[in-house]
């Protein structure tokens, strides 16, 4: 059975918690309040720590997600005792914080939180609990696939901060593109031109953010941004006292390949938006050739503040994230059939007597041929506006989502093109673009 240690009053041995409001260190008891650091030297990083709200049961992550009890161990499980009331209790070994189900008392346990893995950086809490709550409220309103009966039973909410790594990735890279402008000839009709680009540029992206715990779901953890990094503050395990802390699972070579995946995919958007911002064009008909490169300048650690929340509807169980800084919350809805059928049993009506009937008043005087016609014409355009309408209401109840680009993480200077070529005149031609870019390649221009 491992050890662990608490933060206690020195006034009344009373647990401590950190408050959001104040940003102290407060005692549940007598209302004492200490500086963040104030106590930390008494109690060492790697074998001390923090400690909480004894009115609240909270679990370690592993048991939060899987609803597991408190009795049942798995096999990455460990043992601690309280050394407030001598009870087991059962944690997660990669949890840096745990809590007794007895006595509420929350612990950094030792031989877990060590000078190897703390990470550099915190982002304290700045959103209640109660704030939280009403976030996600706020969330379930305004739903029109949300069945009017959903009365989600929060049966469980606690404060988390959850590990990320931090990436400094520096890309370089060029593209070759062939895009055409469709210019109006008046009653002659449009007349499509086609032009040859050539861009190449850098970029650093500077702290680009990757969740290093596997048992936290990656679409919850990229939906809650952005968090305020510039805020971060160096980590003291006072700022962790009274919420439940990890620290990395997964390594961040392992984490890796979804940092730099994101970065390129922004790079490459946006060396692809500088052809349409500087050049008269329509459409990007083809990517002739592209090379992306990308390297890791750095890589640093932090703790960021979640609320999760699981609750359960119909039996189905659901998990919400709030971002701890902004309060943003997101999550997967359950999406009522018999509404969504409804819905588009109506849109498709609607849409089809709008269609038909503008189409069919068209028509009038005009062969039975041209009648029927319109028929097909509405029930397309019922097909469309369903669709479009179905998408948008679906998309309302599905908010976790993984991020593809490292848009915010973009330094100061953003993209830098380092070269702008065209072949210099539109032309009517795709292969006449083509050559042309094959000749600038080759040096012949």
């Amino acid at each position: 059975m491992a050890g662990a240690a608490t933060y206690q009053c020195p006034n009344c041995s009373g647990v401590l918690s950190y408050d959001v409001e104040t940003g102290l260190l407060t005692c549940g008891f007598c209302d004492s309040t200490f500086a963040e650091g104030e106590l930390e030297k008494a109690i060492p990083i790697g074998s001390a720590a923090a400690i909480a709200r004894p009115t609240e049961h909270v679990k370690t992550v592993d048991e939060f997600l899987k609803h597991a009890p408190w009795t049942e161990a798995s096999a990455h499980s460990i043992g601690y005792s309280c050394p407030a009331c001598g009870a087991n209790v059962v944690a997660d070994q990669s949890a840096v914080t745990a809590s007794c189900p007895f006595c509420g008392n929350n612990m950094v346990v030792s031989g877990i939180a060590t000078q190897s893995n703390i990470p550099h950086w915190v982002l304290p809490f700045s959103v209640t609990r109660e704030d939280a709550e009403v976030a996600m409220r706020r969330h379930f309103e305004h739903k029109w696939y949300l069945s009017r009966s959903f009365n989600a039973s929060l049966e469980h909410m606690q404060g988390v901060y959850v590990p990320y790594h931090l990436y400094d990735i520096r890309v370089s890279g060029h593209a070759d593109y062939i895009a055409s402008y469709v210019k109006s000839r008046g009653d002659a009709g449009t007349e499509v031109k086609y032009l040859a680009l050539s861009r190449a540029g850098t970029a650093l992206f500077e702290r680009i953010p990757v969740d290093g715990s596997s048992k936290m779901p990656d679409a919850h953890m990229d939906a809650i941004a952005p968090f305020s990094l510039h805020e971060m503050r160096d980590f003291s395990t006072s700022y962790i006292a009274g919420y439940l802390t990890e620290v990395p699972d997964e390594s961040a070579e392992a984490c890796f390949a979804r940092a730099e995946s994101r970065a390129k995919q922004s790079f490459e958007d946006d060396l692809r938006k500088d052809v349409f911002m500087t050049q008269r064009v329509n459409t990007m008909n083809e990517i002739v050739e592209r090379e992306t490169n990308a390297h890791l300048e750095g890589v640093s650690s932090c703790v960021l503040p979640v609320w999760l929340a699981h609750c359960t509807w119909n039996g189905e169980n659901m998990l919400f994230a709030v971002n701890g800084e902004t309060g943003k919350c997101v999550g997967d809805l359950p999406v009522d059939s018999m509404r969504r059928m409804v819905t588009i049993a109506v849109t498709m009506l609607m849409a089809f007597i709008i269609g038909f009937g503008a189409s069919y008043l068209s028509a009038l005087g005009k062969h039975n041929d041209a009648i029927g016609g319109n028929v097909i014409f509405g029930i397309i355009t019922c097909a469309i506006v369903t669709f479009i309408v179905d998408a948008y209401l679906r998309s309302q109840m599905r908010t976790a989502e993984e991020a593809t680009t490292a848009s915010m993480s973009y330094s100061s200077e953003g993209l830098v093109v380092t070269e702008r070529w065209d072949n210099g005149e539109y032309l009517r031609k795709k292969s006449q673009a083509r050559e042309k870019l094959d000749q600038h390649k080759a040096g012949l221009l």
